[in-house]
């Protein structure tokens, strides 16, 4: 079986062209699969699937550039096109998305600082109007982006 030729084996296709191929393909993938499933909440609140793809993508290439004997440019296009998506994907996950920190905390029973916020109708309502007369409860809920 060694010496015979498969006809289903392309003796032509390596494993690194392979790699080569599926690099950039599982990257792009990983972007296309976040578009589509931006509105299901757990994705869009949780992107770091699509960085681990990335670097999976990422992984892929740089084993088809070790694997890879003739022509290995298509090798680095492969992992300079997935290196870039991680590095991207991270730096934007985890530093210019981050939500900043509060700059004051209120501790339990603290007073909080007085502010002015539209109600649900519009119009500007005051914590100091409320003060001292009846119970305030505050409600934040995020929008949809």
């Amino acid at each position: 079986m060694a010496g015979r030729c498969r006809p289903w084996h392309n003796q032509r296709v390596s494993s690194s062209t392979r790699l080569t191929v599926l690099s950039p393909l599982v990257a792009i993938a990983a972007v296309a699969a976040y578009v589509l499933l931006f509105r299901v909440a757990l994705v869009r609140n949780h992107p770091e699937a699509y960085v681990v793809a990335f670097a999976v993508a990422t992984a892929l290439a740089v084993l088809a550039l070790v694997g890879a004997r003739h022509r290995r440019w298509p090798a680095w296009i492969a992992l300079a096109f997935s290196g870039l998506l991680l590095i991207g994907g991270a730096w934007f996950n985890f530093v210019a998305a981050r939500v900043p920190d509060t700059p004051t905390a209120l501790r339990v029973g603290e007073r909080p600082p007085d502010f002015t916020l539209p109600d649900a109708s519009g119009r500007p309502v005051t914590l100091a109007d409320y003060r001292g007369r009846k119970p305030v409860v505050l409600v934040f809920y995020r929008g949809y982006w």
